[in-house]
């Protein structure tokens, strides 16, 4: 069997490219009445840049990997920041609960450094005792970060459950509004950045990040809400004001419990080795289109996704009637293979063999 595994960082581009501004052909006198407005050409532009910046990231694995630990260290080191805000904040106004609120994003802290040891791990090249790379410990790691987001949203609706059998309770609008408020500005500035970069460098690890930042998110302006609808709609004293924030939020806390699992499970899927259906379809297109112009006898795939990465092993029956006679040309047949399937070489494990007995397939 003949193992290709290529982890150097620089490659050519492998598909995404980047189309340059074609010259209009209408005559003049059309492109000057019909010329685009100035905010669409602005926008354009800006599509053109983010995918210019996208292929530069993906055309360079290590500057996309200095990159990641870059915006992981920035959500980290804003948990904590949240962190301190909080508790130096409920110690000022005396709210047991903003303090509680603060000592519980020291979790994000320690979520968030555990992703950036995973961040410099994955891209590490193989060793005597990882002889595979370190390419399982990011499924390890998301999963494990989606299960305390998904323990998160289960304990605030168990909590909000419990507060609305036992009668709910007031809501104090003192110092809790503006933490609330500052709190949602700083989680919303972090989830738009995240979100950003998630896309931009389409990394599991920031995904999860960013996954925690929305709820945060989402569940201090649930607080905003509540806050709202007790001062502006009902009276701080009124029965119904008493049900207000525990109703919010055993809703939002449902809600939010969607995006962690969905993680939960696609990283599963990854540790258990379930095949991507994706690669899996697109790895039997390419051999039987190799099969009929090289005259294969048969050919055996298997496929499985860790992460980021791909674990693809190709096993290929000949016999006589085969067109390949060289070693150059079966070379040839796995640069094909790796060509086509469109994966960066650093983010690819790729095994191609090639026999004459059935039993090896």
């Amino acid at each position: 069997m003949t193992t290709q595994q290529d982890t150097s960082y620089n490659r050519l581009p492998y598909g995404t490219s980047v189309r340059k501004n074609k010259q209009d052909s209408k005559p003049d006198s059309l492109n000057h009445t019909e010329s685009k407005h100035p905010a669409t050409q602005n926008q354009d532009k800006h599509k053109a840049q983010i995918l210019a910046l996208k292929h530069a990231f993906k055309t360079d694995s290590k500057k996309a990997a200095q990159k990641e630990q870059f915006v992981l260290k920035v959500s980290m080191y804003s948990a904590l920041i949240l962190a301190i805000f909080g508790i130096s904040f409920g110690i000022f106004v005396k709210s047991m609960a903003v303090i509680f609120d603060g000592f519980a994003a020291l979790i994000s802290v320690g979520l968030g450094a555990l992703s950036v040891i995973t961040s410099r791990y994955i891209y590490k090249e193989d060793d005597d005792i990882f002889q595979y790379g370190y390419v399982r410990f990011e499924p390890m790691v998301n999963l494990f970060k989606s299960l305390v987001l998904v323990f998160v949203c289960v304990y605030a609706f168990i909590n909000a459950l419990q507060s609305i059998i036992h009668g709910g309770y007031a809501v104090e609008l003192g110092g809790a509004v503006a933490y609330s408020l500052c709190a949602f500005v700083f989680c919303a500035i972090l989830f738009i950045y995240t979100l950003f970069y998630t896309r931009l460098l389409e990394s599991d690890l920031i995904k999860v990040d960013n996954t925690e930042w929305k709820i945060d998110c989402v569940l201090y302006l649930g607080a905003l809400g509540a806050f709202g609808a007790i001062y502006f709609l009902l009276s701080p004293k009124s029965a119904l004001a008493m049900y207000v924030d525990p109703l919010l939020l055993a809703v939002l806390s449902l809600m939010l419990c969607v995006s962690p699992i969905r993680i939960a499970i696609a990283n599963f899927k990854d540790l258990i080795m379930v095949a991507p259906s994706e690669i899996d379809s697109k790895i039997t297109q390419i051999m039987e289109s190799l099969s009929k112009d090289f005259g294969f006898s048969d050919y055996d795939t298997h496929v499985a996704k860790s992460g980021r990465f791909y674990m693809v092993e190709v096993n290929i029956l000949i016999d006589k009637n085969c067109k390949i006679s060289s070693v150059a040309e079966f070379d040839s047949v796995r640069d094909r293979i790796e060509k086509s399937l469109e994966i960066p070489s650093y983010k690819i494990w790729l095994s191609v063999s090639f026999t004459g007995n059935a039993k090896w397939l």
